[in-house]
């Protein structure tokens, strides 16, 4: 006899199993996907919801990962997160692994096409490591990809609970949905190059954009024609992304605007990677990464994907350079010489930090300089007030000796004020000594790369100079007064500010006399604070950038094609010849002294700098008591007779 109640109860457990079994194979193959971000502004980003915040990682689902180094997370990282590096989905060339290998490492990483993903790094520390994942996870068809703003320092800084245990996530089936159009190659870019709608741009600091070849490229230098946009600049000083005003125009000061096809890079995908997130913050339409970027291009064929430098890049360091100079020096040392240093290690060097005013008068020197350097008062190569002329060249040589230096002397200056140091640079090259370096972005950049500092007072050890002065590089009064009205062989440019240009004012306390030195083209102020030869970091601005401003004043090159024309490898600093000599000037040759550095940088050879600037031009002191000139107290401040002109040209 059939019992009915059992068969029921039977049938009811199977059916149960049933049910459970197909729950559970829904969870496994998520055939209920999350939705995709729904576009929302945040910190004034078009498409801010790609950027996460603290109160996201609680979110349901969400998958937390820490994209540092596995030494970094297996000390503390967020609680839940788990450890996913970009060195793991890259083959021996940096590019990203085949589509197979791909979905296999992330489904052992436990991750599906449709997982809720935000990511973070150390920000800059890391070099763009999140934004690295996060375009490999757009490019493989994800969906729910965040990243925590401010990262890692942010959420130490807000004193935000860690945890040391490590996690990991059950094995997963990832599939691809692969988005093409994110990812870019050195063939699209070289068939790009000339379109007036595309702008590729060069994430990496000054030096790898200038031509120092720091991590084993073929060649030094950029793509021809890159813009410049450096990593670190895209951040707060808290870690922050910068807000959407702020970031869209920094972009757009480079041309790197919304309607252009816009494609980063680096040295192997990694910034660029991050710089790409940027630009999906910002609605951009059209924007890729260049996988592997620069490594692949520089050891390409040449001919065919050119690159350009800077010519004298060597000239301008910057401060790993100057911390291996140090420890190469060191007593009983086994390190190597910086790059570009052919000296052996009892070659003599100085690091001078220079400014207005003896050691007493130097505050920021005294608050703080690179370990040895010097302080080097600018008076001293000048004449007593108010006339701050250059002194006589054997004076000159009698100072530098006072502050040990010989022509064969490693000299590295460097301030505070990009004005000052380019004094100093200039007058060491204009004296005769024959390795003279500029350190990029100074103190400030100094400290920024985790170096330390030191508030001992260091003094020199005086020794006899012995060289021969470059007149090549110099302008006298007289050398400009028979030359400024031959407009077809000599190019006067003024670096003071516009309102000196048009004698408006003096620009100085102390001179009297106004205007401009007639057939001088104005080329912008070139004061710290002007805006147009240094960027707000400190660091002297893209060279590329200041070449074509010169271009657009009527500054050529016998070999630059007018108008300029991004697709000539080397245009720009290239070196050579200019199609007029070219002489700088401002009021007393500080600033034209940072121009006058500019040009001999990219290498171009008939190059002067008025040192006496507008003060020498338009003025002659006469020393007097009785004199009534209250501005110069004991001097008389007369009107040279040297003819001058006023007034706005435009």
């Amino acid at each position: 006899m059939i019992n009915f109640r059992f068969v029921k109860y039977l049938i009811f457990i199977v059916l149960s199993i049933v049910l459970i079994a197909s729950c559970n194979d829904s969870d496994v193959t998520e055939k209920n996907p999350s939705e995709p971000l729904t576009p929302v502004e945040v910190k004034g980003y078009p498409n801010g919801q790609f950027i996460a915040t603290s109160e996201d990682l609680s979110e349901s689902g969400v998958v937390i990962v820490d994209a540092r180094g596995e030494t970094a997370y297996n000390e503390e990282h967020i609680p839940g997160a788990v450890n996913i590096m970009w060195q793991e989905f890259v083959d021996g060339s940096t590019n990203l692994l085949p589509v197979d290998q791909l979905e296999e490492v992330l489904g052992q990483k436990g991750l599906t096409r449709e997982s809720k993903i935000i990511i973070y790094d150390d920000t800059t520390a890391s070099w763009g490591a999140s934004g690295r994942l996060f375009w490999m996870f757009e490019t493989l068809g994800c969906e729910w990809v965040k990243i925590l703003d401010g990262g890692w320092d942010k959420w130490i800084a807000d004193e935000n609970n860690t945890e040391s245990r490590g996690n990991t996530l059950n094995p997963a089936t990832f599939k691809a949905v692969v988005k093409t159009d994110k990812t870019s190659d050195k063939a699209h870019i070289k068939s790009r190059l000339n379109d007036s709608d595309f702008v590729v741009v060069d994430t990496r600091t000054d030096e790898e954009f200038n031509g120092w070849q720091l991590y084993g490229e073929a060649r030094g230098g950029h793509i021809t024609g890159a813009v410049q946009l450096p990593y670190a600049w895209y951040f707060k000083s808290d870690k922050t992304v910068l807000d959407y005003q702020d970031m869209k125009s920094l972009f757009e000061s480079k041309g790197v605007t919304e309607d252009k096809e816009v494609v980063p890079y680096c040295t192997v995908g990694i910034r660029s990677a991050y710089a790409y997130y940027l630009t999906r913050l910002m609605g951009y339409e059209r924007s890729s990464n260049y996988d592997a970027s620069i490594t692949d291009w520089a050891d390409s064929d040449e001919s065919f994907y050119p690159m350009e430098k800077l010519a004298n890049y060597q000239k301008l360091v910057y401060p790993k350079w100057v911390n291996q100079l140090i420890e190469y020096h060191k007593e009983g040392s086994l390190s190597s010489p910086p790059p570009d240093y052919p000296y052996s290690r009892d070659h003599k060097y100085i690091i001078f930090e220079t400014q207005w005013g003896t050691i007493e008068y130097a505050t920021s020197y005294k608050s703080g300089h690179i370990p040895g350097s010097i302080h080097s008062n600018s008076d001293i190569y000048e004449n007593d007030y108010p006339r701050w002329f250059l002194l006589d060249d054997n004076d000159v040589h009698q100072a530098m000796g006072n502050m040990g230096i010989t022509e064969d002397t490693t000299v590295i200056v460097y301030s505070d004020s990009n004005i000052f140091a380019a004094r100093l640079w200039w007058i060491l090259m204009y004296a005769g000594v024959k390795d003279v370096r500029y350190l990029n972005g100074g103190y400030q950049q100094w400290i920024a790369g985790g170096y330390q500092g030191e508030e001992t007072v260091n003094q020199p050890t005086p020794v006899m100079f012995t060289g021969s002065v470059r007149p090549e590089y110099i302008a006298t009064v007289d050398d400009v007064f028979y030359s400024y009205t031959d407009t077809s062989n000599v190019f006067l440019a003024d670096v003071r500010s516009y309102e000196e240009y048009i004698g408006e004012i003096s620009g100085y306390s102390y001179v009297a006399q106004k205007g401009r030195i007639p057939n001088s083209v104005w080329c912008h102020d070139a004061d710290d604070s002007g805006g147009i030869y240094v960027d707000s970091d400190g660091t002297i601005r893209s060279y590329t950038e200041i070449m074509k401003l010169w271009n657009g004043f009527g500054i050529h090159s016998q070999t630059t094609p007018v108008p300029y024309d991004s697709s000539s490898a080397n245009l720009l600093g290239g070196g050579g010849m200019l199609e007029k000599e070219l002489i700088f000037y401002c009021g007393s040759g500080y600033r034209s002294a940072l121009t006058f550095m500019y040009a001999h940088l990219m290498g171009y050879e008939n190059v002067r700098n008025f040192s006496d600037g507008w003060e020498g031009w338009s003025t002659e002191y006469r020393q007097d008591d009785n004199c009534t000139d209250s501005i110069t107290p004991g001097w008389c401040q007369d009107p040279s007779g040297r003819p001058i002109e006023s007034g706005d040209e435009s």
